[in-house]
């Protein structure tokens, strides 16, 4: 039978500890553990550190993210932190866009954070603590959402003349710009020393060059597509209004599974790839759990949200309304729940096996799981 660890009562701490056991100084806001101890011992976990992120009164959290050895979080002001993931120490806080324009998910490429903000390409370099490079590419417009992508030669923008311009790194000058043979608007890109890889509104997931407009291979699937292409190895994952989730071989763009999975809901969002686990999420149906391998559901929470982390045997799907329910990823089984009642935002880790969960008033907590 699975357990459920809930606490009657809420501890309150004295101070914030860090994995070094001083107190942080990162800010002053609550000093509650946003997980209380006894919780987190009695399911076998431990906990390394809490913080407060220095956030200005009415600011919150608005997104967590794990890249390399960093914890970045981006306030609904646009302001950045960058948070080293060992012992929870800011390592620096810049703002990204005073105009609040929509900052997507950046690309993690030599060290450093590439972003698009509307037509202007932000690189902060974390060890630095400062952007190392500002470029504007008014040729793209404003509306480069989906973010960039990045190989040894080229960044890669989508911009809003439904073109992928290719941005040479010797200058930062155009070289060349593509698109679908539909003329679709392109909503995600990802890039590899060998191949680019983009998906169109419309449908289309189409291989090209990654040095000239030249089209290697072109997969369409029977709905939109909304979310990002997520690469895995040699393998591309892409969801779709039609509800299926397709796996791509990135060599030749050829299906590898049997059929696409259907998960009985348009995907929309971004999903992650585990070691051995696609965590999908659709709004009518919740979290399901899709081996990588087989292409079938190993599990399926109705109320689950998000992954936050696994181990080789283990997720740990963040559910409504604020719990935490532990799957075996092998047989399908829940085994324990755990009560994450003040946590509202975390960050999804397909790295290693350690939650960073927070609340959006700036408390931010790292719990080791196993």
């Amino acid at each position: 039978m699975k357990k459920l660890i809930f606490l009657a009562s809420i501890i309150v701490i004295s101070g914030l500890v860090g994995a070094s056991g001083t107190k942080s100084d990162a800010g002053a806001g609550d000093t509650a553990a946003l997980v209380p101890a006894e919780l987190i011992r009695e399911a076998g976990w431990t906990h390394n550190w809490q913080m407060n992120l220095p956030l200005k009164p009415g600011e919150n959290i608005d997104r967590l993210s794990v890249l390399g050895p960093y914890l970045y979080a981006i306030t609904d002001t646009n302001v950045l932190f960058c948070i080293n993931r060992k012992d929870g120490r800011v390592t620096s806080s810049t703002q990204l866009s005073a105009s609040r324009l929509p900052v997507c998910r950046p690309a993690y490429y030599e060290e450093k954070f590439w972003f698009m903000v509307g037509g202007e390409m932000l690189v902060f370099d974390p060890s630095f603590g400062d952007f190392t490079l500002r470029e504007k590419f008014p040729q793209v417009g404003n509306s480069a959402e989906c973010g960039l992508a990045r190989n040894k030669d080229y960044v890669y923008i989508s911009g809003s003349d439904n073109r992928l311009h290719a941005i040479n790194t010797d200058g930062f000058w155009q070289q060349f710009t593509a698109t679908a043979d539909n003329d679709s608007p392109i909503v995600s890109l990802l890039a590899t020393d060998e191949i680019v890889v983009f998906a169109t509104q419309a449908g289309n997931v189409v291989g090209m060059s990654p040095d000239q407009a030249q089209k290697i291979w072109q997969y369409d699937i029977t709905g939109k597509i909304k979310g990002q292409l997520v690469l895995d190895g040699d393998d591309i994952y892409v969801g779709g209004f039609d509800a299926k989730l397709y796996k791509l071989r990135l060599s030749d763009g050829k299906l590898s599974w049997k059929s696409p999975f259907h998960s009985g809901a348009p995907i929309q969002d971004s999903f992650a790839v585990g070691g051995e686990i696609v965590y999908l999420y659709t709004p009518l149906n919740g979290l399901y759990g899709v081996n990588k391998q087989s292409g079938q559901s190993v599990w399926q929470v109705a109320s689950g949200e998000g992954m936050i982390c696994e181990t080789p045997q283990k997720g740990f799907v963040f559910a409504s309304p604020g719990i935490v329910k532990v799957m075996d990823n092998k047989t399908g089984a829940e085994l324990y729940s755990v009560n994450f009642s003040s946590v509202q935002r975390y960050a999804v880790n397909t790295t290693d096996a350690v939650m960073y969960v927070a609340d959006t008033g700036g408390r931010l907590m790292s719990v080791s799981v196993e």
